[in-house]
């Protein structure tokens, strides 16, 4: 916080207005408004003083009031001079809908004499344009977006009016995904794919653009006209080849962009404004980890991990190393997923680099972020990998790192718990070459789990111990939940004395009829902590009691000492029961608030790195309103780092 004064406090049920300042009923429609509200100032430029929120207009004798007017500076703030009409209403309102569709909006533009673009927000976004024709008649066309501030129309984006995406990208990815499963008669799933193909050419065309027109760009010709579509048609496919040129680890040769042109426009239209590469990690790893996470079934036992709970297993993971060697660590995710663990590596690998550079460069930000970045992506290809099953998340974890920083070459589709001699060796997936048992000294995952998707093939439970172990005679379990021998695996993939962060259901903790695995880890390995999580952590998508253990390898002379004495040695474990992880049982976010139930806002300073038109870097100062959470888990990171600085408790730990 920078200063007393600048806290505010917010009563239950309220939101404080963007534009006003005042206090606003707690509904979905009026966050809809404040995220529009907030990129009008933000990313169009518009200042609050140009706005209007809930303007009452004059049609017939009835008196309407439109959610955000616009008008132009210095102006009157009166029905005659408004320029820009903005209707916002809840995620799920359909643009047809025949009291809060699009045509309200449209009687609301020719009620109003200079009023020329109007755009409306719900379960789509659309932009309409109001046309007098020579006769005197309103005409209406479809627009690709508003004016930005000084414009009468709007502009064809260059690389430099790019704008880093904040909160509302969450909002976007969801309606670009829904636009193309209710208009292109595609499931979710193949939904998303054709989303992600057009992630990637936005993303590659950010890398290959530092001057001039965006390719990934649509304009008001495109969008209204045949001709114009099957322009950007032609030009999304040439960027889709080069993506594939760049990347032939993720897409085969003869893969296509499978969308009509009103759908493709659409989506790029969406896209367009924004600077994936410059958006920050937290904000793009949240949008794009919940549209993968929705489009996840769960019957293969996958659900999403929210990013707190990997940043926490991670970096509690790394914090048991010294502070030289955490960049060269070897890490594996062998249930990969969405990537979500790999991300948070690499964003603590950033957090080290970026201060290293900034004292070699201490006048230089530009260099600063190029020899970071450069680092980074060395870093992760060299010392970062990836495992899944499924095929749609492997490519959804690499679009990830894309993202993120690179390390993509090294997520792989693989069955993890087949025998590693089964595993993949193509030349484009080629795990069996490049993973091999006890060299890596992180694992970190959160393997599926659940008795529906046991494993009963005896060829694969014929090679863990855990199989047989405490069972008569010689002889197997017939069946195993998987996530029983990810435990195992996932120990056979460190090196001796190497870390193993993992989410598991409590069942494995506390049944007294799965003692055995307990004690078979705790023969095999160390508890180093053990985090009970709260039981809304992976709400909506599983009720699943889970808890994050932080296990320590042992080598085989520590195992043969604690063999003959017959017992393991004592030792500490750093237990914790968080009781918050910032969002509630719906998955809506909870924040920190007053014992009276009041919101606590205040308003900080924040550095946004971008790229100019030279394709240089440049550090801007911002204002920005802030709502912290109530998540506990970054405490217990705190905390867990304290206790193992500890000098006895660091020289155990490393040998």
């Amino acid at each position: 916080m920078t200063s007393e004064e600048n806290i505010i406090l917010i009563p239950p049920g309220k939101l404080r207005c963007v534009i006003t300042g005042k206090l606003r009923k707690d509904t979905p429609e009026e966050h809809v408004r404040q995220r529009i509200a907030r990129s009008l100032v933000e990313d169009y430029g518009y200042d609050p003083s140009h706005i209007e929120v809930e303007f009452t207009i004059k049609m017939g004798r009835a008196r309407k009031r439109v959610d955000l007017a616009i008008f132009p500076p210095q102006t009157e703030h009166k029905q005659e001079n408004i320029k820009i009409i903005i209707e916002c209403k809840r995620d799920e309102v359909r643009p047809t809908d025949r009291d809060n569709g699009v045509e309200q909006l449209k009687s609301y533009l020719s009620a109003c004499a200079n009023a020329k673009f109007g755009m409306w927000v719900g379960l789509e976004l659309q932009v309409w344009e109001k046309i007098i024709s020579k006769s005197g008649e309103v005409e209406f066309a479809e627009a690709t977006d508003i004016p930005r501030f000084g414009y009468e129309a709007p502009q064809p984006i260059t690389f430099a009016e790019l704008v880093p995406a904040q909160e509302e990208l969450i909002a976007v990815f969801k309606r670009a995904h829904n636009y193309i499963y209710g208009n292109q008669g595609l499931q979710k799933e193949p939904a998303f794919q054709e989303l992600l193909k057009l992630i990637f050419c936005k993303v590659y065309d950010e890398e290959n653009t530092t001057t001039g027109v965006m390719r990934f760009f649509i304009g008001n010709e495109e969008r209204r006209s045949e001709n114009g579509q099957r322009r950007l048609q032609k030009t999304i496919e040439q960027l889709f080849e080069d993506v594939k040129n760049k990347y032939p680890y993720i897409f085969k040769p003869d893969e296509k962009i499978h969308l009509d042109n009103r759908v493709l426009a659409y989506v790029v239209n969406e896209l367009q404004r924004f600077s994936l590469l410059q958006t920050k990690a937290d904000v793009k790893g949240a949008a794009y980890e919940q549209l993968v996470g929705s489009n996840l079934r769960g019957d293969r036992g996958e659900y999403f991990t929210p990013r707190n709970v990997c940043d926490m297993a991670v970096q509690m993971a790394m914090d048991t190393y010294p502070h030289d060697k955490q960049l060269t660590l070897r890490i594996i995710d062998p249930a990969c997923g969405t990537g979500g663990f790999l991300v948070s590596v690499m964003n603590i690998w950033r957090s080290y680099l970026e201060p290293i550079q900034r004292v070699k460069y201490p006048n230089n930000a530009n260099e600063v972020i190029k020899e970071a970045n450069r680092l980074l992506k060395e870093n992760a290809n060299a010392y970062l990998t990836g495992i899944d099953f499924n095929p749609i998340l492997v490519r959804a974890a690499q679009m990830n790192l894309v993202m993120h920083g690179d390390g993509s070459t090294n997520v792989y589709h693989a069955n993890s718990l087949l025998p590693p001699g089964e595993w993949p060796d193509d030349p484009s997936n080629n795990v069996r070459g490049n993973i091999k048992m006890g060299s890596f000294d992180i694992v970190v995952t959160n393997p599926p789990f659940g008795s529906k998707i046991s494993i009963d093939d005896p060829h694969i439970l014929e090679q863990f111990e855990l199989s047989k172990f405490e069972m008569e005679n010689g002889t197997r379990r017939v069946s195993m939940p998987p996530e029983q021998l990810f435990i195992e695996r996932c120990l056979q993939l460190l090196k001796p004395g190497g870390r193993l962060a993992i989410v598991l259901p409590d069942s494995i903790l506390s049944n007294p009829g799965l003692a055995f695995i307990r004690r078979w880890v705790l023969k095999r390995a160390r508890v180093i902590a053990s985090v009970d999580l709260p039981p809304v952590t992976f709400e909506p998508y599983t009720g699943t009691q889970t808890s994050v253990l932080l296990l320590q390898k042992k080598t085989q002379e520590e195992i043969a000492i604690e063999n003959e004495l017959g017992k393991p040695r004592d030792y500490q474990v750093f237990m914790t029961t968080p009781e918050a992880v910032g969002h509630d049982r719906r998955g809506e976010t909870l924040y920190l608030r007053t014992p009276e139930g009041e919101l606590i806002e205040y308003e900080t300073e924040i550095k946004v790195v971008r790229r100019n038109t030279n394709g240089e870097y440049v550090t801007e100062t911002r204002r920005q309103t802030v709502h912290e959470k109530f998540d506990q888990l970054p405490e217990v990171v705190r905390y867990f780092k304290d206790w193992v600085s500890q000098l006895e408790r660091m020289r155990w730990l490393n040998g």
